[in-house]
Parts: structure tokens; C-alpha cells; sequence
């Protein structure tokens, strides 16, 4: 029994299948395959049962994927400790595009600050493709809008914010906005908002029937169009603008919870140290 294969082996076990272990291990996958069929023959019985979607732990595979953590675990803490550098690849950072710049930002920072000399690169994707990504092993952990955890899978909550209506503050400069200001006016939609269904519930709410003036997958425009005056827009209220307003309707509560979420033991066990002080 050697290192690379309990390696393998947890990759292999949190990546759901043996093709997603090996790009989250960077080995072939024939080389992954023997060195986990070989590390089953040492122990003297199956890890993994192959099924038609990936693979599942058995019994004992699930006792030997803990202790197996923990070895990881371990021997980074020796690393760390006698002044060597975290195994090697950069950490990979999943986005959620809809979470506003200046809150990514601060994650990044506070996730950098942990561990400055930690490489790691980042990628936008929306929800679906970024759970994807986790659990195939392209992200180490994603910054989005958490809901419930999925089994083997770990969160932290940093902040929450809520879908707002974003108006020109030349426009509206001060006081309330009546639901009856906003009929008929024209609005601008964010195509890419995962709450864009229950969002229309706020002008649901008002009995608002809005002219659909311009669609946009950019926050940046959509923003840039309501300060200029050109529509209003449903967006989260944590995005600011010096010439836009945010009001928030009473009565309908969109909250987001934001945050990371990571596979339990990923990053050879960095995720789980690093994260949970948060």
C-alpha cells in the first residue's frame, strides 16, 4: 500500500466515478484503475461496486475513505508544518456570475489570506454547471448561493442578500416607489438570474405588468442601464451603483444565503482546515 493510492482512491470515491477521479487526480485512468485494484488486493476486499452512472463505496469503503482522509489530512499538516509547500496544483474556484463583484472579491481575499502562498485560478459558471463541476471533481470549491448540501459535501455561510428592485435614483430620488409608478414602465431582464422565476413573485406581489425593454446576461449593463434611466431591474440588493436605488418590497422575501461549498476531504484535506474558521 503506497500513498498515491489512497490518493486515488479518494479521488475517485468523492468524484462519483473513475473517469472524474482521474482528472481530479491528473493521472490516466487506466493508471488509476490498477493502482485501486491493486490496493483492494492488498486489503483483501472491494472498495467500490461499479453501477451504470459511476461507482458507489461499499461498507467497508466508507470505513477506509475516512481513515483514508485522514491520512491526507495528516500528512498535509506534516507539510505545512516542516516548511514545505501544500501539494501542488492550484485550488479551482467556481463563481456564481450573479453574486455581486465587490462580495467575490472579499471571499477571494479572505480566502487568499488563509494561505497566501496557496496558487489557485477561479472560473464563472451558473448553478447547475458549477455543482457539476464539484461533483466531478473541475472545482475544488464553488462561491455561490447555497441550498441544501449534498451528501459528502460541506458549506460555510459568509453573508445573504435578497432580489431587490433596482431603479434610477434620478428617477426615483427619494421617498417610497408605489407599485403603481412601476406599471407599465419598462423593465430590464437579467437572463442568466437563478431566482429569475420567483423574482417575477415581487412584481406578482404589486400587480406590476412591466414592458420588457432589454434582456441581458451582464450585471454591469444592466446596472449601467438603470442608472441611465432606461428601465427598472429585479437584481440582488448586495449590488451597488452610486446612481441606482435598491428597494426592497415588503411583504417578499428572496434571500440568498452565499457562501462556499466544497467536497468534504478535497484539496487533500485543505478545504476542511482552511474553511471551517470562516
Amino acid at each position: 500500500m503506497d500513498f498515491k493510492q489512497i490518493r486515488y482512491f479518494v479521488a475517485v470515491a468523492e468524484a462519483g466515478s473513475f473517469s472524474a477521479g482521474a482528472r481530479r487526480a491528473f493521472v490516466t485512468q487506466p493508471t488509476l484503475s490498477a493502482a485501486i485494484a491493486s490496493l483492494e488486493a492488498e486489503l483483501g476486499f472491494a472498495l467500490l461496486e461499479r453501477h451504470a452512472r459511476g461507482v458507489r463505496l461499499t461498507p467497508r469503503g466508507e470505513e477506509v475513505l475516512e481513515t483514508s482522509r485522514s491520512i491526507l489530512r495528516q500528512t498535509e499538516r506534516l507539510k505545512t508544518a516542516s516548511g514545505g509547500k501544500p501539494s501542488g496544483r492550484p485550488l479551482r474556484l467556481g463563481i456564481l456570475p450573479t453574486i455581486a463583484p465587490a462580495f467575490v472579491a472579499q471571499c477571494i481575499e479572505r480566502l487568499r489570506a488563509i494561505e497566501p502562498a496557496r496558487s489557485w485560478r477561479s472560473e464563472d459558471a451558473p448553478l447547475p454547471k458549477l455543482r457539476q463541476r464539484l461533483a466531478n471533481g473541475r472545482c475544488d470549491v464553488i462561491l455561490t448561493a447555497l441550498g441544501s448540501a449534498a451528501r459528502g459535501h460541506r458549506q460555510v455561510e459568509l453573508a445573504a442578500d435578497r432580489q431587490a428592485l433596482a431603479v434610477s435614483a434620478r428617477s426615483f430620488p427619494r421617498g417610497p416607489v408605489s407599485p403603481e409608478i412601476l406599471a407599465g414602465q419598462p423593465l430590464i431582464v437579467r437572463v442568466h438570474c437563478e431566482q429569475l422565476q420567483a423574482a417575477s413573485r415581487i412584481l406578482d406581489a404589486w400587480k406590476v405588468r412591466p414592458r420588457v425593454v432589454a434582456q441581458t446576461d451582464s450585471d454591469a449593463r444592466a446596472l449601467a442601464m438603470v442608472a441611465a434611466g432606461i428601465g427598472f431591474c429585479l437584481m440582488p440588493d448586495s449590488f451597488e451603483h452610486p446612481e441606482v436605488r435598491m428597494l426592497r418590497p415588503e411583504g417578499v422575501d428572496l434571500t440568498r444565503r452565499l457562501g462556499f461549498e466544497w467536497v468534504r476531504g478535497s484539496a487533500d484535506g485543505w478545504l476542511d482546515r482552511a474553511l471551517d474558521g470562516l
